[in-house]
């Protein structure tokens, strides 16, 4: 076993950090590792420690849905159980009618401070106060 200098480190912290802006000039979508090494960086700790904790808080969420039903995270958005209804349709080359069950599902409902963070060149909109209504309105009939 080879012992790594921190120079060596620096290195690779460097590497994956160019291996990821190749990533977003491709406009890739990220993966579990991707983000086990964002965890890393900016926890400053080892990869494998901070996929533990990625693993650890995912399984949490999941285990959560599955008691409670409803998971919020402040700042970030809200997970939940639903059922989706079932439905009638015909099948398009038979003309048959085809019964679908309901089905449970898990949604996810983004926070608005994670749309504002997350929109591309574009400035965050102002709140509406309930106060004034047609204030953001260009013509008025």
């Amino acid at each position: 076993m080879t012992r790594m200098t921190k120079q060596d480190a620096n290195h690779r912290v460097d590497q994956v950090q160019d291996n990821h802006d190749q990533d977003d000039a491709l406009g890739r979508q990220a993966n579990k590792g991707i983000l086990a090494d964002q965890v890393a960086l900016e926890l400053n700790v080892p990869r494998r420690t901070a996929a533990r904790v990625l693993d650890a808080v995912l399984d949490s969420i999941s285990d959560l849905l599955r008691g409670r039903g409803k998971v919020a995270v402040k700042g970030f958005g809200t997970f939940e159980r639903r059922i989706r209804k079932g439905r009638a349709y015909k099948h398009p080359l038979t003309g048959a009618s085809i019964d679908v069950a309901n089905k449970e599902t898990i949604i996810f409902k983004p926070s608005d401070q994670l749309i504002v963070e997350t929109r591309t060149n574009a400035a965050p909109r102002p709140k509406r106060t309930p106060d004034s209504p047609n204030d953001g309105m260009l013509f008025q009939g």
